[in-house]
Parts: C-alpha cells; sequence; structure tokens
C-alpha cells in the first residue's frame, strides 16, 4: 500500500512543481565555479543564502538547491554527470593541518576519482557547441590536479573545501549555468530518462504493466537513527532472501519507473516540515491525495501537539475540548472551513531505522475526517480532573519514562503501538498501560497525564461492553473495589495530612502506595489503625471539621467495600486503584477554600 500510495502522491507533487522530472535529482550546492570560454576558473563564489536566525539570533548561511542530472548512488568510485563533489571536480585533498591542497593519497582516490569525472562527463558532452559546455569541456581537458595545488581560487575557500558543493557558470553570468533546464546536458539528460522507459524484462507489481524492473532501489535520506547517506525500504542483499531464480530487488518486481517516484515522493515527504516528524527514534510522515494539503497537516500536526508556539497551543486545546464535547453528546464534530477536505483520503506512516535497512512501523489510510474524529476521541478519553487541555504524544512518551533518566528511549513498536491504537479508535497496547503503572508505583507520582492514560486505557477496554467505566471527575457510584480502595488511600493519606503541625515530607503514600495499590489486605487494616491516631490529634480545634469529614468519608468508602479487602489486584484494577486515588485527591483539592470543611492545603 505504501509504494502504491506513493507513486500516486508524486502525480500530484509533479504537477505543483515539488518534485523532480525523472533523471533528475535536487543537489545542495554551496558554491558556484565561474569558467571563461577556455575553460579557465575566473572565481569561486560563495552561492549560500541566508537562512532561518537560530535560537541566539545568528542567521547562518544556507546552501541553495539545484536540479541536476540524478546522482549516482553506488558504492565505490562511481561519477555524475555535471559533478558537483569536490574530489571529482578537482583531484586535490585539502589538508587542515598544513593548508595546503595535494592531489596524492594512499589509495590514490583523488586521481581515480578526477579521471573517473573526466572521462564520463567528456563521453557524456561529445557533439555539444554550446558556449558554457564548450567551457565545461575545456576545464575537463586542461586542469591538471598536479599543477593546481596552489590555486588562488581554491586557498580562497580551502577551509570550505571538504564540504562544499558546486555547480558551473559562465564567466560573468552567476544566474545562469552548466545544469540550465534548456540547456544542451539536460535535454540528453531528459531524452534518455524517456528511452530507459522502453525497455522491457517483466511485469510492474505495482502498475501491473510491462516495464524495466528496478535492480537497485534509490535511497531515503532524513530517517532519523538511520545511516547519513541514507537507507533502503526494498532491498535484497541475501540469497536467502531470493525466489524464482530472481536476484537483489527483481524479486519486488517494482519497475524502475515507479522506484523512482515513491522515493521522490517519500524523501519530498520527510524533508518537508509541513509533511514529517520525529518522535524519538520513529519518524511518522503525512500527506493528503490533494494538492495543497496544508490545512489537513497543519490541523493533524496541531492534534498530536507537533509544533507551534503558545497561541496555537492554546487554539488548539480550545478546539479539541469543544470537539471532544460534542463528540461526547454524541454529535460529529464540525469541520465546515473552505480549507479542510474531511473526505479526502489521508495517509499517516512511521519507520525506523534498521542497519542500512528501513523498517516500516505502521501505515494507516482512511478519510480525514476519520483521522480527526479518533484523535479527538482520544483527547477526550485522556481527559481526567486537572489541567483541562490537550496531552501530546510527547507528554505521554515522557511519563512513561524515569524522570531520573536523561536517554531512556521508548521501542518504537510501542510507539507504533500507540498510534495505530489513536488513529483507528481502539485498544492500547497493554504494554502502555504495564509501563504507566510501573511509573506510578516506582515514582510515588500520579499526574493528570498519568492517570488519563490509565483512564483512557480502561474505558477503551469496557467500551467493547458499550459502557463508559471511569469519568472525568470523581465517581461516588463507581462500587469497583479496587476504585474504592484508591478513594480511601486517598483519605488515609488526608487525614494524615490533616493531623500534622507541619507540611510532610513524607505520607503513607511514599511508604505503602505499591503495596497497596497490589495487595490492599495485607496493607489497609494497619492504615487504618494508625488513621484513628491521627484523626485523635485533631477531634477540637480548626482541623475537627476536616477530621470529621474524613473520618465519614472513610466510613461510607468502608461500608461499600464490604468485609474483606481484596487480597491482590490486577493490573487493570491497579489501574482503577491509582485513578480512584488520583479523583479523591482531586476532590480534596477543589474543596480547600470550603469554609464548611475547612479543609487546608493542597493535596
Amino acid at each position: 500500500m505504501l509504494i502504491s500510495a506513493l507513486n500516486d502522491y508524486y502525480d500530484i507533487l509533479a504537477e505543483e512543481g515539488a518534485v523532480n522530472q525523472p533523471g533528475t535529482s535536487s543537489q545542495k550546492i554551496t558554491h558556484r565555479i565561474m569558467l571563461r570560454p577556455d575553460g579557465t576558473i575566473s572565481d569561486i563564489i560563495d552561492a549560500r543564502e541566508p537562512g532561518q536566525p537560530d535560537k541566539n539570533g545568528k542567521t547562518r548561511l544556507e546552501p541553495i538547491k539545484a536540479v541536476l542530472p540524478e546522482r549516482t548512488q553506488k558504492p565505490g568510485i562511481d561519477a555524475n554527470i555535471i559533478e558537483h563533489r569536490p574530489l571529482y571536480i578537482f583531484g586535490l585533498n585539502y589538508d587542515k593541518r598544513t593548508n595546503t591542497f595535494t592531489p596524492d593519497d594512499r589509495t590514490d582516490k583523488a586521481k581515480k576519482s578526477h579521471n573517473c569525472f573526466a572521462e564520463a562527463n567528456l563521453k557524456f558532452t561529445e557533439g555539444m557547441t554550446s558556449d558554457i559546455v564548450t567551457a565545461y569541456r575545456n576545464f575537463i581537458k586542461n586542469w591538471a590536479p598536479e599543477n593546481e595545488t596552489e590555486n588562488p581560487h581554491l586557498l580562497k575557500i580551502a577551509k570550505e573545501y571538504s564540504g562544499a558543493y558546486f555547480i558551473f557558470c559562465p564567466d560573468g553570468h552567476p544566474g545562469k549555468g552548466l545544469h540550465d533546464d534548456d540547456g544542451e546536458i539536460m535535454q540528453k539528460v531528459k531524452m534518455n530518462a524517456n528511452n530507459s522507459n522502453q525497455k522491457i524484462d517483466g511485469i510492474c507489481s505495482v502498475t501491473g504493466t510491462p516495464s524495466e524492473i528496478a535492480k537497485i532501489h534509490d535511497k531515503i535520506k532524513g530517517i532519523r537513527g538511520g545511516q547519513a547517506s541514507g537507507g533502503l525500504i526494498v532491498s535484497f542483499n541475501d540469497s536467502a532472501f531470493e525466489s524464482y531464480g530472481k536476484s537483489q530487488s527483481y524479486n519486488s518486481s517494482i519497475s524502475k519507473a515507479v522506484m523512482k517516484r515513491y522515493t521522490e515522493a517519500l524523501n519530498y515527504l520527510i524533508g518537508d516540515p509541513e509533511h514529517h516528524e520525529y518522535i524519538e527514534d520513529l519518524t511518522v510522515v503525512f500527506w493528503a491525495m490533494k494538492k495543497n494539503d496544508s490545512a489537513e497537516t497543519e490541523l493533524l500536526m496541531s492534534m498530536f501537539g507537533f509544533g507551534g508556539d503558545k497561541a496555537e497551543e492554546k487554539e488548539t486545546n480550545r478546539m479539541l475540548l469543544n470537539a471532544a464535547a460534542e463528540l461526547n453528546n454524541g454529535r460529529s464534530v464540525d469541520l465546515s472551513t473552505d480549507d479542510i477536505d474531511k473526505n479526502v483520503t489521508f495517509y499517516i506512516a512511521g519507520f525506523a531505522p534498521n542497519n542500512s535497512r528501513i523498517a516500516q512501523k505502521f501505515i494507516y489510510r482512511d478519510k480525514f475526517g476519520n483521522i480527526f474524529e479518533n484523535a479527538v476521541r482520544h483527547q477526550a478519553d485522556m481527559l481526567i480532573d486537572g489541567p483541562q487541555k490537550q496531552i501530546s504524544i510527547w507528554r505521554m512518551l515522557r511519563e512513561m519514562k524515569s524522570p531520573k533518566s536523561q536517554n531512556e528511549k521508548t521501542p518504537a513498536p510501542i510507539i507504533a503501538a500507540i498510534f495505530e491504537a489513536i488513529l483507528n479508535g481502539t485498544r492500547y497496547p497493554d504494554a502502555l498501560l504495564e509501563t504507566i503503572i510501573r511509573r506510578v508505583k516506582v515514582d510515588k507520582t500520579i499526574n493528570y497525564v498519568r492517570a488519563g492514560i490509565i483512564k483512557a486505557y480502561i474505558n477503551r477496554t469496557a467500551r467493547s461492553n458499550k459502557k463508559e467505566e471511569i469519568k472525568v471527575s470523581l465517581d461516588k457510584t463507581n462500587t469497583n473495589e479496587a476504585y474504592l480502595c484508591g478513594r480511601l488511600f486517598a483519605a488515609l493519606e488526608r487525614i494524615q495530612q490533616i493531623a500534622a503541625d507541619t507540611e510532610l515530607n513524607r505520607t503513607i503514600k511514599d511508604s505503602y502506595f505499591a503495596s497497596a495499590c497490589s495487595r490492599p489486605s495485607t496493607v489497609f487494616p494497619n492504615l487504618i489503625k494508625l488513621a484513628q491516631n491521627h484523626l485523635k490529634k485533631c477531634r477540637s480545634g480548626k482541623k475537627a471539621g476536616s477530621a470529621i469529614y474524613c473520618n465519614n468519608l472513610m466510613g461510607e468508602i468502608i461500608d461499600l467495600l464490604g468485609t474483606e479487602f481484596p487480597s491482590t489486584l490486577s493490573l487493570q484494577d491497579q489501574g482503577r486503584f491509582a485513578i480512584g486515588y488520583y479523583q479523591q485527591a482531586q476532590d480534596f483539592f477543589k474543596k480547600k477554600n470550603d469554609e464548611n470543611n475547612n479543609i487546608e492545603g493542597e493535596i
């Protein structure tokens, strides 16, 4: 589905002029080599342009992009037509220690690279007569690396030489170039690309038409954690994966034309900030099958908490909360704007590196309106007492890790499973609940994000029985024994806090939460006895009202529990315990200024 979708999306990008034509590719360029008619260099000028200021306000120079003949991706020495790499063009190495150029190296790589470049480009341009091609051919014929070690133009850019990329322009005309679209070289490149499509050696598995099958697929660049040179989605580099006598990527039966289209489209998506996002080591790309899909992609990014400033975050939060209220009231979400097409087909795909390859972790396709409603439903499920705001994917993943850890990462399969649950409106992965419960017990902390995750997991599991088990706020009608135990634990902690003369550095939560959450029957009898001692300290004075309220609450909860505490709690019941504790504590917090109850301090 991925390659077929990207192949179709290429046509949309091509209409917008966002991708290159067959036989061409984009290359970052830092410098222009200005050539006289006889092929000598008149100057090498900086082609970079000012970019966006960094966080310190400093503006950096960014390379420009030029459309050149398709770049080689073969390992080892292999030349491009209209070469851009300094080692191939000049045949010289730069030694930073001595600040000198030399054609010599241990393997003669510089010499071999330059000779390869010269041979390939002279052969390709043979018979061409335009002024710029003539100057280019003269440069190749007359340039002798061993005689140019002190070339003033190279010395001028010596410190930038190794990381520089070049294009050729005629002297006095930096706006024109050897790579111009209407030039002789580019015309021949395009003609060759069209002629190559005439070869037939198989049936393309994507289009179903007789075509030339791609032996090696182009690399995808920009996958986080992958190799800088790029990785492959389709790759057969071991005979164990081959079948029917077909070697390498002939096994995939993808035509060369489709291979160029899907790799070009995917590289465009990963290179465009509006169409991708990084979530730890997972690279997520998304697009709508329409021209100018910025309205849909921007809304999707905001729904998941990607990018945006504080003002946009506040507006997105307001929109999502309103939309969640609509869904909870049984009404569909309104997307009636001029820009957003709720019926357009929308794709979301996640990738992670795997050695030199790229692993597709998930791909999701649906109407944008359905994706939006599922994302809103996710936020509605996460909603719980506390800050009424959107919970981003980033925040969810952060709560799954130790607050003391700096480098801990969430495994890509878990991130992918969370994404799929959100996009499909299905159950969250069990690993999500397991991890959050472990963090709550180890850290002895439950905030609105962790509580929201637990609530969402339990409710989605219960939704198969068409019921909503956990509500947004404290539910005094909930008689689940695990939920009641959590409420009781919060009441016992509150009694301890009321009895203390000063703010406590350590409460029963710090000592007993994990064991009470797992084995209530072994902990609660002792905690109730301890609470009676605390209550004796505050039966008179200004704390009496608070003590009486908590004592009555404790009695009500114990009556609902019955005569015995549960001996053990399952993982989901531990989640219900945590929610009961959190919501009861939040209810105390709401009553802190209530004059009738006179409860002081924060929970």
